[in-house]
């Protein structure tokens, strides 16, 4: 075992006897310190014994060697903490539970790492939405849409009492305006244009609209949110939403369609997805994602992502694959 690895070994067995994971045994715990991982400090997942026999119960810790050589030991050793929890959850619950739910929190926080969605430097991890103090005081990440995702404004940061704001993963804005949720698939930036639900409805010339009801946004012009609205996603009922002219009843629509009849498209052509199926999205032009998909990764299942036209999904998906070009 090398010098890091063992450093992992003893981090693991401090873990679980400081956090009283009794049902953890260390021993069944493989360690690796792996240099393939570009992005991912850690991971932590079930061992295969091959591809006909189930998991014996072990699971594997992997840790990115460039941890260790920095200096920075709080780095490593949280890493290593917070697979300790999946490794937890992992053992309760099986792959039935969450990622980064509330029993890995819960377990996160009996571990001593800290309860959120990791980052290294400009670049997240295991989260797809940032919340920052536009004065750079703090930034964290998050797995899921949470409230303070959705709802900024609602919120202070601790050191200098700004409203923080919260964006997409890579999107950072360049002008910061405090309070304000920059997060695209949600429609609103500000509590002003969360409150301002149908009032403009009768006037304005498109809707982006809740196929359940739950609210529409006007406008007046024919913006990215009205021409790709399968991007986006109702923060009441998560349902996609749809965009159509002024005068139509959104109610009657198809949902994650464009029904504004001097829109040429109605749906997406070009797909991101999870060659396993675990989520696929629908875009109008290339965007980053369709253009590498080898870059990415599903969270639900660790696969590289796959890109194809949406009028010719290839047979087979092979992983990392933009069969675009």
């Amino acid at each position: 075992m090398t010098e890091y690895a063992t450093l992992v070994r003893e981090e693991v067995v401090a873990t679980i006897d400081r956090a009283a994971f009794e049902h953890l045994d260390p021993d069944a715990i493989r360690i690796e310190v792996t240099d393939s991982f570009q992005r991912r400090l850690g991971e932590c997942r079930t061992v295969q014994r091959s591809d006909s026999e189930p998991s014996d119960g072990q699971c594997e810790i992997r840790i990115a060697r460039r941890l260790f050589e920095d200096g920075n030991d709080d780095q490593w050793r949280d890493t290593v903490r917070h697979e300790v929890a999946h490794a937890s959850v992992l053992e309760t619950s099986g792959q039935e539970g969450k990622p980064h739910g509330e029993e890995w929190t819960d377990a996160a926080r009996r571990a001593g790492a800290d309860p959120v969605a990791r980052y290294e430097g400009d670049d997240v991890v295991d989260a797809e939405y940032v919340l920052a103090c536009p004065n750079g005081c703090f930034e964290r990440g998050y797995v899921q849409r949470s409230k303070r995702i959705k709802k900024p404004w609602q919120y202070t940061c601790d050191e200098c009492d700004t409203p923080p704001i919260s964006y997409d993963i890579g999107e950072r804005p360049a002008d910061l305006e405090p309070g304000t949720c920059y997060v695209t698939s949600i429609p609103w930036q500000t509590e002003a244009d969360r409150n301002d639900r149908d009032d403009g409805n009768r006037t304005a010339r498109y809707l982006l609209a809740c196929p359940n009801g739950c609210t529409a946004w006007p406008y007046q012009q024919r913006t990215k949110r009205i021409k790709n609205p399968w991007l986006y996603f109702c923060p009441e009922c998560e349902a996609t939403l749809l965009s159509c002219d002024g005068d139509d009843q959104p109610t009657d629509l198809e949902p994650g369609r464009c029904h504004v009849a001097s829109i040429p498209w109605q749906e997406p052509q070009l797909i991101h997805t999870c060659p396993n199926g675990c989520f696929r999205v629908g875009y109008r032009q290339h965007c980053e994602e369709t253009r590498n998909p080898a870059r990415y990764r599903c969270e639900d299942c660790g696969a590289q992502t796959v890109a194809y036209p949406a009028d010719n999904r290839p047979k087979t998906l092979e992983p990392g694959t933009n069969y675009v070009e």
